[in-house]
């Protein structure tokens, strides 16, 4: 059997996770085509997995253009507001797709997506990956065979580390929900497909509240400065980024998240990118406001379920 051939939208730190696979397993599928807006990051995928420049294109519009594509199945891992126009174009190229998590942000978009798959006639897989993992398995099996009886009430916590919270909530990808998606989605929506898929009853209503809270301007410590490397509070701060991402370089780790803020692992590009860059931002300039609280409750025919991100 041959291997899958697979072209990949979007060659940021999610994209290369799901790629490594690819080259880790080269009998089962191979990465022959990207698109990627950023050129240092496109050309060092496409020499990972040795694309050739005729396959490396700077968007998805120009990659499903090519009349010279031939791929069996498209990995999409665009931010969340780019997921809707690429899916719903391969789709009609007829390719198979993998979409990385949320759907879409918007409801509207992603019945579009689901009208195109279902009207094209290809497969659609969402990467909600932690349904596959060995725990998932377990307690699936457990609940499906009545280890502890009938479901009636679930209490779930997903907890948003601080250092987290700041890396991809406040300075992050998901800084602004016009940009991205909203925190809900964002961060729960694995929660709310695995509760879902554990517990084997379809959601029937989904409520949220919260509260813009910590991050804004009236909570902004004395002698604050707009960037971390400026700020006179920074080396006694929790939300530091120069000690954040510093201390992973020291120790040459090199993934998510110091992947997010530099391509290269030096000193010199981390300073540029801190400098530069929106992860290098202080979380409390004058004009931010950010939620940092969220509550929200599902419910089923036969239970609910309360979750705090």
């Amino acid at each position: 059997m041959q291997p899958v051939r697979l072209a990949l939208i979007g060659a940021g730190d999610r994209g290369n996770a799901y790629s490594r696979w690819a080259l880790a397993h080269p009998d089962r599928a191979r990465v022959v085509a990207v698109a990627e807006p950023d050129a240092e990051r496109r050309e060092r995928f496409a020499r990972d997995h040795d694309i050739a420049p005729a396959a490396q294109h700077p968007g998805w519009a120009e990659l499903l253009a090519d009349p010279a594509l031939d791929v069996d199945a498209v990995l999409i891992a665009t931010q969340d507001s780019g997921h809707a126009a690429p899916a719903i174009a391969a789709a009609r190229r007829g390719l198979h797709i993998m979409l990385e998590k949320p759907l879409a942000p918007t409801p509207e978009e992603c019945v579009r997506i689901v009208d195109a798959v279902a009207e094209a006639g290809v497969m659609l897989a969402v990467c909600h990956v932690l349904r596959y993992a060995p725990y998932t398995r377990l307690v699936k099996s457990l609940l499906d065979g009545g280890a502890i009886g009938e479901v009636m009430s679930v209490q779930h916590h997903e907890p948003v580390g601080f250092w987290h919270q700041a890396h991809s909530f406040v300075r992050g990808n998901w800084r602004r929900e016009d940009l991205s998606s909203f925190m809900l989605l964002a961060k729960s929506c694995h929660d709310i497909d695995w509760l879902q898929h554990v517990v084997g009853r379809d959601i029937t209503r989904v409520s949220s509240f919260g509260g813009l809270r910590h991050f804004r301007p009236e909570h902004r410590p004395e002698g604050a400065a707009d960037r971390c490397l400026d700020c006179a509070v920074e080396p006694g701060c929790p939300y530091s980024a120069p000690r954040l991402y510093r201390d992973r370089l020291a120790r040459g780790d090199h993934g998510w998240p110091l992947s997010v803020v530099t391509p290269v692992f030096t000193e010199e590009a981390l300073t540029a990118a801190l400098r530069e860059g929106p992860t290098g931002a202080a979380c409390t300039p004058a004009t931010t406001t950010w939620s940092t609280t969220r509550w929200w409750r599902w419910s089923s025919p036969a239970g609910s379920v309360r979750c705090s991100p």
